[in-house]
């Protein structure tokens, strides 16, 4: 079954839901190459938002469009394993 598919709109408020709330996140970086960190939104911006990374000595920022949620590029999972 095809996934339904979101606005941005609807996309930014899922994603200011999340703020500080611990994460699992999945980077699709392509060519079958898939990146996973622990982490947390640290804030929301009208563009973009941040992401903590906690897990990575090398990584402690990660910035993020609402595009890339939509795409598939970044994929978010709660504790409550709520998926976008």
């Amino acid at each position: 079954m095809r996934k339904r598919a979101m606005s941005i709109t609807e996309v930014k408020s899922y994603v200011s839901d999340l703020v500080g709330q611990p994460l699992k996140i999945s980077v699709n970086k392509g060519r079958k190459k898939i990146v996973r960190y622990n982490g947390s939104v640290l804030a929301v911006y009208p563009q973009v938002f941040t992401l903590k990374i906690n897990d990575d000595k090398n990584l402690e920022l990660l910035a993020c469009s609402y595009s890339d949620l939509i795409c598939g590029d970044i994929v978010l999972k709660s504790a409550a394993a709520t998926t976008i």
